[in-house]
């Protein structure tokens, strides 16, 4: 009997143990930071058609818990949701954004720049950077891509970066109504449930004299965020606009950690 009563005692022990394991796995991989695989492009035509893209590992963008800014306002997936594709070569970084959305290219210059219809960028190009620093540095930028039909607006914030620590680069553009990427390609087609936005940023576009180009190396791994910007309804006054991001909550506009990552191929 007491050989019993062991034997069911190491039982429970031995069950309780891997439960206990399984729920410190679930919360790690819950807790892990999100990972996208930015493939190495040979040749690409920025056109709004995604046949010559690497379509495996994507930031997907569709979750009620993705949503970081006015949730209620948020109708579901269609109403507003995206897939995210990157690429590089050695002069630029490609990106391809299917967004399914209700209500497309609804930017208006009398709005907010945050209040338009954007993707927002969020980029360190310094692979050596700690993934968990909670403070913008010297080479992390929030880049805006406006979704203006026919104009492409961009913008680069720089404003949460300590005055030292921005070597001379400051925010462009962020009152809105001109694009200040140099190189900046744009090719965007309507789909039947949004619209595909495929761009390429030169490396150059986070450099100055005091911050050099980007190299970029197989292998590397940046740190990256995702975010859109919906308003249904582009006319001043607009109060409450969704915005839905990759990773994070709405503290990524000054806290790298909540980021995720992107290894180049």
């Amino acid at each position: 009997m007491r050989n019993i009563k062991m034997k069911l005692f190491a039982g429970v022990m031995a069950v309780s143990v891997l439960s206990c394991g399984m729920m410190v796995q679930a919360a790690e991989t819950e807790g892990a930071r999100p990972n996208i695989i930015c493939h190495k492009m040979d040749s690409i035509s920025i056109d709004g058609d995604l046949s010559d893209w690497n379509l495996d590992s994507p930031a997907v963008v569709k979750d009620p818990t993705q949503v970081i800014r006015d949730v209620v306002f948020w109708q579901g997936e269609n109403d507003c949701s995206m897939t995210v594709y990157a690429g590089y070569d050695a002069e630029n970084l490609y990106l391809a954004f299917d967004v399914t959305e209700d209500t497309i290219y609804g930017a208006i210059e009398m709005l907010p720049i945050d209040g338009e219809d954007n993707l927002k960028v969020y980029v360190s190009t310094d692979p050596t950077a700690d993934p968990e620093r909670q403070a913008y540095g010297t080479n992390d930028f929030l880049v805006y891509l406006i979704m203006d039909e026919g104009y492409w607006d961009t913008a680069i914030d720089r404003s949460m970066i300590e005055k030292e620590a921005r070597q001379r680069f400051v925010s462009k553009g962020t009152d809105g109504g001109e694009n200040v990427i140099d190189g900046y390609q744009v090719g965007t087609v309507p789909t039947t449930t949004g619209f595909i936005f495929e761009c390429a940023i030169p490396w150059a576009t986070f450099s100055n004299k005091n911050i050099p180009v980007y190299e970029p190396q197989s292998g590397d791994t940046l740190s990256v965020d995702f975010a859109i910007t919906d308003i249904s309804y582009p006319c001043p006054g607009t109060e409450y606009i969704p915005q839905m991001a990759w990773a994070g909550t709405l503290d990524i506009n000054t806290n790298p950690s909540q980021w995720g990552s992107m290894t180049l191929e």
